[in-house]
């Protein structure tokens, strides 16, 4: 039974071999860490300017970055972002990447959970590293396409599967279609998260991969009781770029992912779309319809510039990555927490120099203004 409404739209998924899937997945890391796959957040980021408080009116050692986070309590609004899984180079640097947000006591965005759909009787990596750690507080995480294709009770599992607080679906549309794929199933999309909203005892989270999500679009998964949208804007990791480059060069997505290169709408682009809807929302209603931002966040001062603009949450992916994989070799744990350190630091002395003593006061007064 399809979780569709109108089972005729159903489509038996085209499920990818595992060989190719684990190939795939460790090409990622490989081109995530290559430049060419890289855009420049900076001069959009550059576009907001904080406003300083000369005499703060506070210590630094009474900034708080503790927050709460689909309900739990975390140290910071900092979280790691969705990466990879699903192969054993990923089992190794999620394993890391666990240990470092116990550590951290941040939330932990898990990469795609897709291989269980593939093969539902493996334990998966996410599994393994879920029964092994378990103070980690994880977020599942599914593609759209999965979410249309599958059963409801089959998407639930993965959640359930891992004691989840949360489950994420991803909405990458571009990076599909560069997968040169025989079709890309989006088709009935928001009846198919609307009916995982409904059953799902966890919150629900909908988020692009690095091209972008409009007011519009996030007003609308809202009203289907999307509890968070993270806009997961341009200024980062290119998937569209990653997709391409793994194709032979004369492929059709080879030969047109240069005029895709400024493709979508940037985290503060999107940010600043969703201001006027933000301002129109009570206490309340914010907490039932946040905003998290990822996407070209590469320093604490950037997080803090999300923060100002309305986002409850900021996540990390690449820099997290860069700093743990050196010279093609996955490091330690300590590498990863050095990062987060550094990313919160950042965040912690804007807050300080803002006068702002705790996150949530980043939504009680405007403290940026745009060129």
């Amino acid at each position: 039974m399809s979780n569709l409404v109108d089972v005729k739209h159903y489509k038996k998924p085209d499920l990818e071999d595992l060989n190719l899937f684990e190939q795939r997945k460790k090409d990622h890391i490989r081109l995530a860490l290559d430049a060419k796959t890289q855009r420049l957040a900076g001069d959009d980021f550059s576009r907001i300017k904080l406003v300083p408080q000369a005499l703060p009116e506070l210590n630094f050692s009474e900034v708080s970055l503790e927050t709460k986070l689909l309900g739990q309590k975390v140290s910071s609004p900092h979280f790691i972002s969705s990466m990879t899984a699903g192969h054993k180079q990923g089992f190794e640097i999620n394993s890391l990447l666990a240990e470092a947000s116990i550590s951290k006591d941040w939330l932990f965005c898990v990469g795609s959970q897709k291989r269980s759909l593939i093969n539902p009787e493996e334990i998966s990596d996410i599994q393994q590293i879920a029964k092994k750690y378990k103070k980690v507080k994880l977020v599942s995480n599914i593609g759209l396409e999965e979410v249309i294709q599958f059963k409801i009770a089959d998407i639930l599992k993965l959640s359930n599967s891992i004691n989840a607080v949360g489950l994420i679906i991803h909405a990458n549309a571009l990076q599909e279609v560069f997968q040169n794929k025989k079709d890309v199933v989006m088709k009935n999309g928001f009846k198919a998260v609307a009916e995982i909203v409904k059953k799902s005892d966890v919150p629900v989270i909908v988020k692009e991969v690095g091209f972008g999500i409009s007011s519009e679009m996030a007003q609308k998964l809202f009203d289907i009781g999307v509890q968070v949208v993270d806009v997961a804007g341009s200024g980062g990791t290119h998937w569209g770029m990653i997709e391409a480059l793994r194709q032979d060069k004369k492929s059709l997505s080879a030969r047109a992912i240069d005029h895709f290169a400024d493709w979508g709408m940037s985290t503060v682009d999107c940010l600043l779309d969703l201001q006027s809807y933000l301002n129109s929302l009570d206490d309340s209603e914010k907490i039932d319809s946040s905003v998290w931002a990822s996407g070209g966040i590469r320093s604490g001062v950037d997080s803090a510039k999300a923060l100002a603009l309305g986002a409850s949450a900021v996540g990390l992916a690449q820099p997290l990555l860069k700093n743990l994989i050196r010279k093609n070799k996955i490091g330690s744990v300590d590498q990863v927490i050095q990062a987060m350190d550094q990313f919160d630091f950042e965040l912690k002395t804007s807050m300080f120099c803002l006068g702002l003593k705790n996150v949530s006061e980043f939504s009680q007064r405007k403290v940026w203004y745009g060129r």
